[in-house]
């Protein structure tokens, strides 16, 4: 394994673990031996790739590498850069992954984007598809970026069937129901749906947000219902929210720099 690629490991730790690296913490995230380690980690220090604390004496990305973040960040859209982790999760679990925006003032959800796994299912939707917002996973995870009483405004009164689509018994069915699973969604980062908008089909989801366009996009795995178990979704909705959160990050997304925060500002009423 040469240097470089050796280095683009340790910035994935970094990454990762969310702070500052040793040489411990570079020894047992990538398995080199102790002298490999601190080797590697100097001759980035000395390259301008990192920088040392002089207290902890840990590593940390360099001001050159945040400015290369920087430049990274505005000049490659969010929709590419979710599409890319798209790819990349639907290779990795087998699942039918999409990209979705709210439409029609907030009450449907369309897709924008369509990557086709490997696992069988039974319906599939398109690019340019409709649902309603409020009975799938993906437009309760984009829904739960606003304020409930915007949400209250749209979806006044019983929740009923949308766009032609059939209202399934797993779907809430009611506005109160609807905002304790945006609730819900805002408290874990990712939203949930199974047998509603579409029969025999279950989809976890999660957004990320421009804060320069003001651009919400989310994207969502989805697979039979028959598959949904005590575990399964959470599983996949680990590695959805790891891509989203890096990507938010990214961009700058307060909710995922400070979820907690954009929690209390949002969640006023009761996935």
């Amino acid at each position: 394994m040469s240097t470089l690629e050796t280095a683009a490991k340790v910035f994935r730790l970094l990454v990762e673990r969310e702070h500052s690296l040793t040489v411990t913490d570079t020894v047992q995230g990538l398995g080199l031996p102790k002298s490999s380690a601190s080797r590697l980690l100097k001759q980035m220090l000395e390259c301008g790739l990192l920088e040392r604390d002089p207290r902890s004496l840990a590593y940390r990305p360099s001001l050159l590498m945040l400015e290369v973040a920087h430049h990274a960040r505005a000049h490659t859209p969010l929709l590419r850069r979710m599409e890319d982790a798209l790819e990349a999760l639907v290779k990795e679990t087998g699942h039918t992954g999409y990209i979705s925006v709210l439409d029609d003032g907030g009450r449907h959800v369309v897709v924008v984007r369509a990557h086709h796994g490997s696992h069988p299912l039974r319906v599939v939707t398109l690019p340019g598809h409709r649902l309603p917002a409020w009975s799938t996973s993906t437009g309760r995870a984009l829904l739960a970026r606003l304020d409930d009483s915007v949400v209250a405004a749209r979806f006044p009164g019983p929740l009923g069937g949308g766009g032609g689509e059939a209202s399934h018994s797993q779907a809430p069915r009611d506005t109160p129901a609807l905002l304790a699973l945006l609730r819900l969604a805002r408290e874990q980062g990712w939203a949930y749906a199974v047998d509603e908008s579409l029969a025999g089909v279950g989809s976890v989801s999660a957004t990320v947000q421009n804060p320069e366009s003001g651009e919400t996009l989310a994207f969502c795995l989805s697979f039979p219902a028959s598959l949904s178990h005590p575990g399964f979704a959470e599983a996949l909705a680990e590695s959805l929210v790891g891509h989203a959160r890096a990507i938010g990050r990214a961009a700058g997304d307060a909710f995922w720099n400070t979820p907690r925060a954009f929690q209390s500002q949002h969640s006023t009423t009761d996935q």
